[in-house]
């Protein structure tokens, strides 16, 4: 289903830039086996842990999904709009993308000023949420023309000033030289047997007391193989070299 909501409106909906699914159900698996563990710290049981890409993708749709179930209308792609909000998408400027998130009322009266539209404040047709809804077309339209008068870095100060949130589609280049990523040391250094230096991603989860790190580089194929067989199952190396002989194991790293 997620392919299916991607995409601009009338189109066939399109992959998304990353994994996805591969990553949400390692998210996924992650979180149980921390439940998991919790459990068998009071009950002294461990469980098996079942996740699957399918539910992974169904627990991210699970308000689209649920949405379907109430109405019964099949959603289809908007582009970078959000159907339960708006404005709250991307438009272009006379220099990059802007992402607009007006998520309120309370900062639909903040925004219209700021865009010169001060009698759509309190017009019948887009003074609250759900009318805009039904006069979404006209209302874009006409934001789309006011934000090609300016450069993004324009919008950018006057909307941040005035606490509205906005941000620039950057590509990726750009992210990994955004300054709050050197602020929040996002990017790390690894030294890898093979590569050499290279840079990571570092923990997206920053904790008080056990702050997490990248201690090693991503292993070598097989490199563990040994130490896994012998520690998690017992094995000794007569038996180890056996599943070599055999070939249901790779050579020694």
């Amino acid at each position: 289903g997620m392919i299916s909501l991607t995409g601009e409106p009338g189109s066939r909906g399109v992959r998304n830039g990353v994994s996805v699914a591969d990553m949400t159900a390692g998210i996924y698996a992650a979180f149980g086996i921390m439940n998991a563990l919790r459990v068998k710290d009071k009950t002294g049981k461990g469980q098996y842990i079942d996740v699957s890409m399918l539910e992974g993708q169904l627990g991210l749709l699970q308000g689209t999904v649920g949405a379907y179930l109430a109405d019964g209308e099949v959603p289809q792609p908007m582009g970078t709009a959000y159907k339960a909000l708006l404005p709250y998408q991307t438009f272009r400027t006379q220099t990059r993308d802007l992402a607009l998130a007006v998520g309120s009322d309370r900062l639909w009266k903040k925004f219209c000023p700021l865009m010169g539209l001060d009698d759509m404040v309190d017009d019948p047709r887009f003074a609250t949420n759900p009318v805009r809804n039904e006069n979404r077309k006209e209302l874009i339209d006409t934001l789309q023309d006011i934000f090609l008068t300016k450069p993004y870095e324009a919008w950018e100060e006057l909307f941040t000033a005035n606490g509205i949130p906005v941000g620039a589609i950057n590509t990726i280049d750009q992210v990994v030289d955004h300054p709050q990523l050197q602020a929040r040391g996002m990017l790390v250094d690894s030294e890898h047997p093979v590569a050499g230096n290279v840079k990571l991603v570092g923990p997206a989860m920053k904790l008080s007391e056990t702050p997490g790190s990248v201690r090693t580089p991503a292993p070598l194929l097989g490199q563990h193989t040994d130490v896994v067989l012998q520690d998690i199952l017992d094995m000794d190396a007569a038996e180890i070299n056996a599943l070599r002989e055999a070939g249901a194991i790779g050579p020694k790293r």
